[in-house]
Order: structure tokens, then sequence, then C-alpha cells
């Protein structure tokens, strides 16, 4: 053999060598991609490839046989779902594959399915068939999001098929499935209203269910549809108070909504003399919140228990229940669990029992800013009507420099609400070093704070009063004119003490230029006018000089001002004068109110015999007492007054937004409580209940009347009232059965008696073994429930991961 067949033939092992080696990588890649390996290949951003050959690619993969390929074109468009691009031109060939035989593409598809089922609803209609069949799959997820895709198309004509896949899964063995089928209630009455009763009647037979994962949703479909069927929550009221903090975070939220509605429809009012916000009845409370720090060893619990005994006397047991469930959920680490219950205790509980919320919404103060806002205007709305909840607690609403104006305006009306005699000093030392902050619109607010706490503590008043008045000889021209306006509001009164802070405002015309504050001097030296003689010519003739460079609520002021002075003193020449020029000045105006009140000013108080109707002289003879009227004192204004339910959106907004719904008033009579009492099945812990093993309603009447098919073997639970007279009533027990023919058997009671000791006797070994039997299946069910539920979760994170 020459030398150059040994060349070619190395040649032709060395390029198979090099073909065989490449074709094993790849392999070895393909297959760890499979099984999720990270660093298998160049990880999941290169599916976020958005190039043209890419996309072409994608329709290439969906019609391929390899379920590989299928995987990679269905991820691809997640990952462009994912990015906000609309690839729905895609839909034909995802629906086509909706029938694949694995369960990472068929997961895959439903999720491409659920995007655009709604954009394509005739399409989705050709896969309808297959998402029936997938309600029976073994796999609960793809159970789950067959339902879920088959109620999210919006046409009207598949509803039935809709509300059939619903009650299959309401019935459905897995949670998962379970917790689906009741999301999936509100989008069929959406899709068909005329379904509510089949809806409602699935949604009390959900009601039962034993799993803390589907009542959170089954009551937020109760939410949708029925929101005032009270009587189906009676049977079942115990038993969400006692499995409230086994739920998940969103379905506390759900069910502490439910059962404050509920709440207040069936339990009467727990404050109904006291107001909420009664100070007799909250000193001692609050006087020992003041002995102790934010961060004290002892608990609320062990400060209010004197007061707690003393109010859960007066609370139905139920009501009380609730009370007592609801408290472990203020230590949740979810802000809208934390908040709910808090709404519950607001509305729902004693204002003696209220002070357990103050620390856990303090503790919300501690996030980001969006979410404090939240909690601080809640915590404002409950300020106004009981401020002793928060006064120990001062120092934690003082406003940061760090914070926005919008927080910081919160806090300083939750300070004013809480403010007492007791803190008023150490308030406005805090609100007297936020007048020197840079930020204008937080002066004005911190300026209107003293004046709100003026009105808030009479006590303070002259307090509050000298510390603005100090403040009118600021340089900062913007404290001196808001300072202007409040203190104008304090000194409505004309009385003697006020004189000086009268005459201290009057000679700020000279100097003070906003419109507002000029305008707010000469309103209050014309009330003052009659104790003070001699200060209001001269105003108004500091007035007149500029008066056609003023403002027109300034203008309006100037005219009013010299209608008052002619009133008071209608012989005083240089006043006739002044008052006839302000008027001729004010007769061309360019604003016609000041023409206006010019022209009705100019017939009160300049003379005219010849024309002078009876109506002018009736109005001339009580001009005194209409510009001269004694003025109500001022009241404390809240922008967030509690009109809206706390933890609303409305009370955000502060007016009310669709969809919103007050709460109910409390009853004037108490409902019966005897409506929880009733028959309802084991497992409901809460409910004061006798668990009867295979008494009357089981075995003989239920195989007897119901097929005894899905209904053998059950046990029942009566109300503690009827079980108390079982024995009685029915006289002779046969083992653990109630012997039913002895109630009706004329017999005496000892032979009856003698009977019924020979034939337990007889039956006590039959039951021995049937209950050793009934605990063995009883074990081998618990077995696999727990495997089953162990498989549900492991399905459950891949497709999370998936997803992601």
């Amino acid at each position: 053999m020459e030398v150059s067949d040994y060349i070619n033939k190395a040649m032709t092992f060395a390029e198979n060598a090099a073909k065989l080696s490449q074709k094993m990588s790849q392999g070895l890649v393909e297959n760890a991609r499979e099984l999720g390996f990270p660093g298998a290949s160049d990880s999941s951003a290169q599916y976020f490839d958005t190039s043209d050959e890419k996309m072409r690619n994608i329709k290439r993969q969906l019609d391929a046989k390899n379920d590989r390929e299928k995987l990679d074109g269905l991820k691809r468009l997640i990952a462009m779902i994912s990015k906000g691009r609309d690839v729905s031109e895609f839909f034909p060939d995802v629906v086509k594959n909706v029938v694949a035989q694995n369960i990472e593409v068929r997961k895959l598809v439903y999720i491409y399915l659920l995007r655009y089922a709604e954009q394509e609803p005739d399409l989705a209609l050709l896969s309808v068939n297959s998402f029936q069949k997938d309600l029976s799959d073994k796999n609960q997820i793809i159970r789950a999001m067959a339902l879920r895709v088959m109620s999210g198309i919006r046409v009207p004509v598949i509803s039935p098929i809709v509300l059939l896949g619903i009650k299959k899964c309401a019935t459905d063995s897995s949670p998962y499935v379970r917790k689906t089928a009741a999301h999936a209630i509100p989008k069929c009455y959406s899709l068909d209203p005329t379904q509510k009763e089949a809806l409602v009647d699935i949604i009390a037979t959900m009601m039962k269910d034993r799993s803390t994962i589907t009542l959170g949703s089954t009551l937020m479909a109760f939410n949708e549809l029925c929101p005032t069927r009270f009587d189906l929550i009676h049977p079942c009221f115990r038993k969400l108070c006692s499995v409230l903090d086994e739920c998940d975070e969103w379905g506390q939220m759900a069910i502490l909504g439910v059962l404050l509605r509920y709440g207040r429809h069936q339990f009467l009012n727990p404050n109904p003399q006291t107001q909420q916000n009664s100070s007799s009845t909250m000193t001692t409370i609050t006087t020992r919140q003041n002995r102790r720090g934010f961060y004290s060893d002892t608990s609320d619990d062990e400060q209010e228990v004197p007061r707690a005994i003393d109010t859960a006397d007066t609370l139905d047991p139920d009501h009380d229940l609730l009370l007592k469930s609801c408290l472990p959920l203020f230590q949740s680490r979810n802000s809208g669990v934390v908040l709910a219950v808090a709404r519950l205790f607001y509305h729902l509980a004693p204002a003696a029992q209220a002070n357990t919320m103050a620390r856990p919404l303090l503790r919300l103060m501690r996030s980001h800013r969006e979410l404090q806002y939240v909690v601080l205007s809640n915590i404002a709305a409950m300020a106004k009507t009981r401020p002793f909840m928060f006064q120990s607690s001062l120092q934690q609403f003082y406003a940061q420099s760090s914070e926005p104006v919008f927080i910081r305006n919160t806090k300083l009306d939750i300070l004013t609400s809480i403010a007492t005699e007791t803190n008023i000093e150490m308030l406005l030392n805090e609100l007297q070093q936020y007048i020197k902050s840079q930020n204008k619109d937080f002066v004005a607010a911190s300026i209107q704070a003293i004046a709100r706490c003026s009105t808030r503590v009479p006590s303070a008043t002259d307090r509050c009063l000298r510390l603005l008045m100090k403040l009118l000889h600021s340089s900062n021209d913007l404290v001196v004119a808001e300072s202007v306006l409040v203190v104008t509001r304090l000194l409505r009164e004309p009385l003697e003490d006020n004189k000086r802070s009268v005459m201290a405002l009057a000679k700020l015309m000279e100097t003070i230029k906003v419109p507002m504050a000029r305008a707010s001097i000469l309103w209050l030296v014309g009330q003052y006018a009659e104790v003070m003689p001699r200060v209001g010519p001269d105003v108004l003739r500091q007035a007149v000089k500029n008066f056609t460079q003023e403002t027109n609520t300034t203008k309006l002021q100037i005219l009013s001002l010299s209608a008052k002075l002619i009133c008071l003193d209608p012989t005083h020449t240089t006043l006739d004068k002044l008052n006839q020029y302000v008027l001729n000045l004010a007769r061309y105006d360019l604003n016609y109110d000041v023409r206006d009140r010019a022209r009705l000013l100019r017939v009160l108080t300049l003379p005219d015999p010849g024309k002078e109707t009876p109506g002018v002289v009736f109005l001339k003879s009580n001009l005194k007492q209409i510009l001269l009227t004694e003025k109500e004192p001022p009241v404390v204004k809240h922008d967030n007054e509690p009109e809206f339910t706390i933890g609303s959106l409305s009370l955000l907004a502060g007016q009310s937004l669709p969809d919103y719904e007050p709460l109910a008033d409390y009853p004037e009579k108490q409902p019966d409580p005897s409506v929880r009492d009733i028959v309802e099945l084991e497992g409901w812990s809460g409910s004061r209940t006798m668990i009867i093993e295979k008494g009357f309603g089981s075995d003989g009447f239920e195989s007897r009347y119901r097929g005894g098919s899905s209904f053998s073997g059950t046990s029942t639970a009566v109300s503690g009232v009827v079980a108390s007279g079982l024995s009685s009533a029915y006289g002779v027990r046969k083992g653990n059965n109630y012997d039913l023919e002895a109630f009706y058997d004329e017999r005496s009671e000892e032979e009856s008696a003698e009977e019924s000791a020979e034939e337990s006797e007889e039956e006590s070994e039959e039951e021995s073994a049937e209950e050793s039997a009934e605990e063995s299946e009883e074990e081998s069910e618990k077995e696999s429930e727990e495997e089953s539920e162990k498989e549900s979760e492991k399905e459950a994170h891949k497709s999370r991961l998936i997803k992601k």
C-alpha cells in the first residue's frame, strides 16, 4: 500500500473523529439544558434575541416534530411576551401544540394562551375539546391551567362549558385546582350573568372546603358575586375565625373584609353610649401608656387586661371570638394584612381594645415612603375620632428633613389631632423648628398647625397667639403673610384683650404685599372698628391711595371697610369723602364683582331722599347688623375626616370611587346567634359542636335515601344544644349508634337495657375489628394525600421557574 493511501485514511479518520466529538458535545449540552443546569448553555439570555432570523425560525420550531425544538420556540415566545412585544401572530401555530404529549410543552402553550385567549377567542375555541380533556389530566397544574385558559376565552357561547368545568374542578382532590376554580367563578359570571345562581351554589359548596389554600379565593369570588349573602357565612363563621392565621396573606385580607361586613350586620355596637373619642373612657389607658416608652417590655395585652375583661363580658361570644382570632395577624409581615386587621378593630371592636392596633401601625411606618404615606393617612383618619390611641407615641410622628412634603404634611395633621394639655408645650416647640424649613409649603402648613393647636387645646390659645405674633416680625414674607392669615382667624371675635394684636397687624399694611394677607387685615380692622374707632379711618386712608393697584380681593375688602366706618359714624365728613372717592373708583373698575358691590354700597351708604324705596329704607335701618354681624368662633377643619372606610382607596383619594360601598350601620336589636349553631362538617374547628361517629344521618339514613355511595362512612356534627338532648330523647345506644327502635319501643326501660347490654357485648368484637380496619385505611389515605401534595408543590415550583 502506498503512502498516499495511508494519508487519505488518516485524514478521513480525523474528520470522522471531529464530527463525532462535535455531536457528543452538542448532545451533552442539550441534555444538560433539559436538566436545567445553569452553566450548560449560553444561559436564558439567548431567548431574548429578537433578530429577524431568530423570529423567522420560531414558526419552524413550533411545527417541528421534536419536542426540544418546540420548547425552544415557545420559550422564545414567552421571553418576547415578558419584554412587552406582541407575538399574537404565532397564535395559530401555538394552538396546534395544545395536544402535545410533553408536559413542559403544554405548560408553555397554556401560558401563551392565557395571554392571548381574549384577543383571539375564535381560534381559542378550536381547542376547547382539548381543554376539557385536560381537566381530567393526572397533573394538577395541567388541570388548573386548562380551566384558567377555558375561563379566559371571552365568548358567551361557551359559558355552559366553563360552568361544567368549574363544577368539576370545585370537587377536585387538589386544593390548587379548587383554588383555580374559585378564581374562574368571577370570570364566568362576567361572561354570562345568567349563571349566577349556579355559581352561588358552587361557592356555597366550596365554603365547606377544609383547605386554607382554597378559602381565600372562595371568599374573593363571594365578594364579587353575592357580597350580601351572609346566610352562606353562618355555617362557616367559626371555622373562618379558627383558620384565619393559617391562610395565605391575600386570603387573609379577603376573609377579614368579609368578616368585617358580617360583623356589622350580626353584632351590636360595642360602643353604644360613649363616643369613640370620649376622654373619660380612655383616661386611664392614656396615662398608663404615657408611663412607658415605645420599646417597653410590657405588652399592650398586659396593660389592658382589666379593661379587656370588662368589655368582653358585654360582647357576643362570636364577636369576641372574631376579635381574638385577628390579634395574631397584627404580627404579619404583610402590610395589607396588618391594615386590614386595624380596619376591623377600628370599625368593629370596643374603643378600649382599639389601643392594640397602635404599635403594629407604627411598625409599618418604617418602610418605603409610598407605604408610609398610606399608613399615615389611615392613622390621621383614626386620630380624628380616637386620638388617645397615638397620644403616647407623639415623637414617632415628628417630621424629618429627608422626608417628602406629602409625608410631613400628613404627620402635621396627626400631631395637631393628638395634641393635649400635657404635650402642647413640646409640640409647639417642635412646630417652631419646622418654620425654619426651606420648603415654603411646609412652612405654611406648620403655621396652620399652630393655629389648629390653639383651637384643639383652648388653654394654649394665648401661647399660640404669642408665638404667631412673633412670626409677624420675620424677614420671610411668606411666614409673615401666612401668620397674618392664621391670626385673623383666631381674632374673629372683637375682644378688649386683642387690641394690641389688631394694632400690630394694622401697622403691617405698609410693608406686607401678599393680597390675601392685606385683605385679611382690612377685614379684621373692620370687625374691630367699633372697639378701636381711631384705627379704622387711618387704615382706610392708606388703602385708598393704591386702590387701583390692588387685587380684586383687596378692593372688595376696602369697599366693605369704608361702608362699616360710615355705618358707625355717618356724620364724619372725612369718612364721607373717602367713601364717595372709593365708590367712584370702583364704579369704573374692570371687575364686575367690584362694580356690583360698589353699586350696592352706594345705595346703602349715600343718601338719596327722593328715590329711596321702602326696601332700601329697611336695609339702611339694619345696615349695622348686616355689615358688623358677629362671626362664629373658628372651627378646626380636617382634610381627612373618616367619612370612608379605613384602609379603602376612597379614603386616600378623599372622594367616593367606583365600586366603593360604605359599611352598614349596626343592627338595633341583636340578631339570632343560633344561626351559627347549625349542622356542620367534621373538622370545622372553632364550632361549638359534638361529633357523632355513626349516628342518625350517617349510615342508615344516607345509605337508604342517598344511595350510600358518597356519603357512607362520614361523620355528622350537630350543635351542642341538639347533642345535649340526644341521650334523653333516644334513651338507649347500641355501641356507637343510637338505637332509634328503642325510642318507639313500649317495653320497660329495664328490659330494653338488659337486651341492649347483651347486644353490645356481641357487637364489641365486630366494632374493634372494623375500627382497626378504618384506622389502617385512614393512615393509607393520609400518606397518599401527603405524597400528592409534595408532587403538586414540585410541579408548582417547576412552573414558577419556567415562567421566570
